[in-house]
């Protein structure tokens, strides 16, 4: 302090050191404190599954822990709207017409790796035909690659637009996928979702 005395300065900086101690203890407390915030550890893994596996049902899923995989809700079929039963209904073009029958002969001659390959053309061409997708899950399963049929299945059921005829097929192929692997849970979960389906088709 300019023209301070040395007693006046001598009884000022005890001071000023004491105030400046005190203030960096409680600014390490306070930051001991925000670090012990952190966040909350995450939950244990849990599942969505369907809500009630019965037929024609609507609604959302339900956590189910250690369940096995996704489950949408159910999707009942809208009266009176006319679904396409074959990729020939569906209005694909002549390319993907083409490539899919080429696929399914070869899968009927045995030759499961020409059939994917000829399916992932058509994909290429036309990635919103849903039965495209749920033919090269069907091949997935020809190869016994068990871990890749749930993949295209799903994705033939996003693009299905609700169409249960396609959705049926799906479920039904996902549930022998997950048998195979050993998720017998998990393909009970899934054949009750084709069960639904084709219950609310009869209705």
């Amino acid at each position: 302090m300019k023209g301070a005395s040395p007693r006046l300065l001598s009884r000022v900086v005890p001071i000023a050191a004491t105030l400046a101690v005190a203030l960096l203890s409680a600014c390490a407390s306070d930051e001991g404190r925000v670090q012990s915030w952190g966040p909350a550890p995450p939950p244990k893994s849990s599942t969505i599954v369907s809500g009630n596996g019965s037929g024609g049902g609507g609604g959302g899923g339900a956590l189910v822990p250690g369940g096995a995989a996704y489950m949408p809700p159910a999707v009942t079929p809208q009266p009176g709207q006319n679904y396409p039963r074959t990729i020939q209904e569906s209005g694909a073009g002549p390319a993907v017409l083409s490539l899919y029958k080429q696929a399914q002969d070869a899968r009927a001659n045995g030759h499961p790796d020409q059939a994917e390959a000829l399916l992932e053309r058509a994909v290429h061409i036309d990635p919103r035909n849903p039965f495209v997708w749920q033919a090269l899950a069907g091949v997935h399963m020809d190869q016994k690659q068990y871990d890749q049929v749930e993949g295209p299945a799903s994705k033939s059921n996003a693009v299905a637009r609700g169409n249960p005829y396609v959705e049926a097929g799906n479920w039904r192929l996902i549930a022998s996928a997950r048998q195979a692997r050993g998720d017998s849970g998990g393909a009970v979960q899934a054949q009750a979702r084709a069960d639904d389906i084709a219950r609310a088709l009869s209705n």
